[in-house]
């Protein structure tokens, strides 16, 4: 029997560096100041242009990326929209690899893990995630990596759940690790053991909950020694 862990990506293992996923590095250098309160509230508003459920490309995730940057400065009543500024916020969100990082204790504990388990990704993203795994050197560590957008299939329906476990045997003992409660939950329904990771919030919760990756291969070593 094999031992296989899956993880979520953002805010499990990495986080956007400007504290969120849709002001990209340069977005003040492009529009100027604005006020955060009107890009939050404008940004719930335009998050169903983002729900396009298979995006296979690059090339295709910033043709997606530029609708929902015409239709956020619309929506902020932005004075000076342009072609120019649309594509330029939607070029640093789709390619620009500096927009992301690790957290401070995710590499060093993945080559731990990856020593004892199968190491997988089920993420609910888009493709330039493969490249932006590369870039922060992690990539490699895993067996599968499952991007909800290529699958045309997010966690939220079940179905990715499924995908990735296609190839798993069906005795081997899979560890489910999310920000998200709800989709912990939902990992319950395939088998998983269900892990919360709570890095910000301390939300309650009946499932087993860490904070960081130490604290996961600490609960792990507990959970496997019984």
């Amino acid at each position: 029997m094999k031992k296989n862990l899956f993880f979520d990506v953002g805010q499990t293992l990495a986080h956007p560096k400007t504290g969120n996923w849709f002001i990209t590095p340069n977005f003040y250098n492009i529009l100027g100041d604005i006020d955060l309160d009107i890009i939050l509230s404008s940004e719930a508003k335009c998050m169903h242009l983002l729900d396009e459920r298979t995006i296979n490309t690059e090339d295709e995730e910033f043709d997606m990326f530029c609708k929902y940057y015409e239709a956020l400065l619309r929506e902020m009543n932005y004075p000076d929209i342009t072609t120019e500024k649309i594509r330029a916020l939607a070029y640093d969100n789709v390619f620009n690899d500096e927009k992301i990082e690790l957290f401070p204790d995710v590499e060093k504990l993945l080559k731990a893990l990856s020593k004892d388990y199968d190491l997988y990704i089920i993420s609910n993203a888009w493709p330039s995630t493969y490249r932006l795994l590369k870039h922060l050197g992690i990539y490699e560590l895993f067996t599968g990596v499952f991007i909800s957008s290529t699958f045309g299939f997010t966690k939220d329906d079940k179905t990715l759940f499924e995908i990735a476990l296609t190839d798993i045997d069906p005795d081997d003992k899979n560890y489910f690790i999310d920000d998200r409660i709800d989709l912990v939950e939902m990992s319950l329904e395939y088998g998983f053991v269900p892990i919360l990771i709570d890095r910000e919030y301390d939300d309650e919760t009946t499932y087993i909950k860490i904070h960081n990756l130490k604290e996961l291969k600490d609960a792990l070593d507990i959970m496997d020694k019984k």
